[in-house]
């Protein structure tokens, strides 16, 4: 009996045990729990984004029209104001005459001093053109001559060029023939053959037959036929005498010919020197006569003073019909039409400037509105764009006539739009704005879920399931994303950077991190 009470004691024990246990348990859970980031999720939806500008600006004046006086002019009064509203009656500023009157002399004189210098020109330009021609004309005469007198070089060495070549081939035609060497040799071996036999028998027989014409004429008893015949007998026998071959002659005749011949050769090609040199000194002489033609035929140099001169000798003119009209009217200048100062550009007592001395705008010309874009609104609004104008308690559809890059800020745009009649009053402030809506992305969330880091990426946190301390736990997954599209409510991601079944993280009491427990909002 009392075992069983000392084990029920020890039961009861155990289970206060365990159930402080469990108590502890739930309370540490709690307290765990309660420390966890709360968060708020959301799944990516499809969806247009819509982008909507809105900015101020001031209608303006449509168009402006400007006031001229001559430039140089001494300003005396200035009556006009800027924002003055002004018609055709109302006397802007006055000239001074006296001045006016100066310049006026000046402009008479440098007019006069002018026309005496074109005159001059007009003078010397004549006498400069009747001297050009006669220039050219000598030149061409000389050209004539030069040609003349070197084309008959040329033919007289053409002429004896042709007259060697003739001779030339008439000597070649009729060479001079000598006996052939062999022929020679052999008429020589004859003689030796016949002086050495038959030369001695007939050199004995001439002795033998001279004494007997020599007895035969110093015998008075021998008639006169007997010393013919003796005479005879011996003159006969001479000519049986053979002589030694000689060919001196010929040799000295066919020298003869070839020194012609090669003189000749040598007038040929002295007289193809002196052609190809008088063609040579005919084609130089006539390019320089040719030049020298060229050059009296050219213009004289451009001198463009006399059409200078006449140009500002207009200007000078106009310049003064200028001034005579202010004078006419007393040296008092007013605007064409009405409108409003909006620039003046003269001072009394000083010169008036160059351009508008008054500028002012027409009152009767449709107004525009005009407003600056920063270049991230830039991206929403382009010419032709429909976009609503309000002005006072008054809205109107309007069109986007002209944006363009600001001239003095590269970051901001201006944007101008044209007012109808009746529409705004110069001046008057206004708000101008677009709405615009994009195509229809697929995955898009609240732009509170997105995140940028240092580097300038984009992410977003998911929810997804692990195991704990406690069992199964929610975590926050980084995930990185690219935005294609965003305005202040939502933004538009990359159809593949996360699935459409999964939670984003869109709302969280503390910072987040990667794999950071975190437990829905209760």
């Amino acid at each position: 009996m009392e075992l069983w009470k000392k084990q029920k004691k020890i039961a009861a024990g155990f289970g206060i045990f365990m159930g402080f246990m469990l108590l502890c348990t739930l309370i540490s859970r709690a307290v765990y729990a309660s420390k966890l980031p709360q968060v708020k999720t959301q799944r990516p939806s499809p969806m247009a984004i819509t982008h909507e500008v809105e900015t101020e600006g001031i209608v303006q004046q449509g168009m402006e029209y400007a006031v001229h006086a001559l430039s140089g002019l001494r300003c005396r009064a200035v009556y006009a104001h800027v924002g003055d509203r002004v018609t055709p009656e109302t006397l802007l500023f006055e000239v001074d005459l006296e001045d006016l009157q100066e310049q006026m002399n000046e402009q008479e004189l440098s007019i006069r001093k002018l026309s005496l210098t074109i005159r001059d020109q007009e003078q010397n330009a004549g006498r400069s053109d009747k001297e050009e021609r006669t220039q050219e004309e000598r030149a061409r005469e000389d050209y004539d001559r030069t040609r003349e007198r070197t084309q008959g070089a040329v033919d007289k060495a053409k002429e004896d060029l042709a007259a060697a070549r003739k001779a030339l081939e008439d000597l070649e035609n009729h060479p001079v023939k000598v006996t052939p060497e062999a022929e020679r040799r052999k008429a020589l071996e004859e003689y030796e053959a016949w002086e050495g036999g038959e030369g001695i028998l007939w050199a004995q027989r001439e002795q033998e037959l001279k004494k007997i014409l020599e007895e035969t004429k110093g015998d008075p008893g021998k008639s006169e036929e007997e010393k013919a015949a003796a005479g005879q007998a011996y003159q006969e026998h001479l000519e049986k005498k053979k002589e030694k071959p000689d060919y001196s002659g010929e040799d000295a005749a066919r020298q003869e010919w070839e020194k012609r011949v090669s003189d000749l050769k040598n007038q040929i090609d002295a007289g193809g020197q002196a052609l190809s040199e008088a063609r040579k000194n005919r084609d130089d002489a006539l390019l320089d006569a040719r030049r020298n033609v060229e050059d009296a035929g050219l213009p004289s140099l451009a001198d463009s003073g006399l059409e200078i001169n006449r140009l500002e000798l207009s200007v000078l003119k106009e310049r003064l019909k200028g001034y005579q009209e202010i004078f006419e009217k007393e040296g008092k200048v007013y605007p064409e039409s009405e409108g409003v100062i909006t620039r003046i550009a003269v001072s009394p007592g000083e010169r008036i400037p160059d351009g508008a001395a008054m500028v002012y705008a027409d009152l009767h010309s449709p107004f525009w509105f005009h407003t600056t874009l920063s270049r991230e609104e830039k991206k929403y609004v382009n010419q032709g764009d429909a976009a609503k104008l309000t002005l006072g308690k008054k809205t109107w559809e309007v069109s986007v006539d002209y944006v363009a890059e600001s001239e003095g800020n590269p970051e901001l745009f201006e944007v101008t739009l044209s007012l109808a009649e009746g529409q705004g009053t110069l001046g008057q402030s206004g708000i101008f704005s677009v709405k615009t809506q994009s195509e229809i992305y697929s995955c898009c969330v609240p732009i509170n879920a997105l995140y940028t880091d240092s580097n300038e990426r984009n992410y977003v946190y998911l929810i997804r399931v692990k195991s704990g301390i406690l069992g199964e736990e929610l975590a926050a997954e980084q995930v990185y994303v690219r935005v294609l599209d965003k305005n202040g409510q939502y933004a538009a991601l990359e159809a593949d950077s996360i699935d459409s079944d999964r939670e984003v993280i869109v709302d969280a009491d503390q910072l987040l991190e990667d794999g950071k427990i975190v437990r829905y909002k209760e």
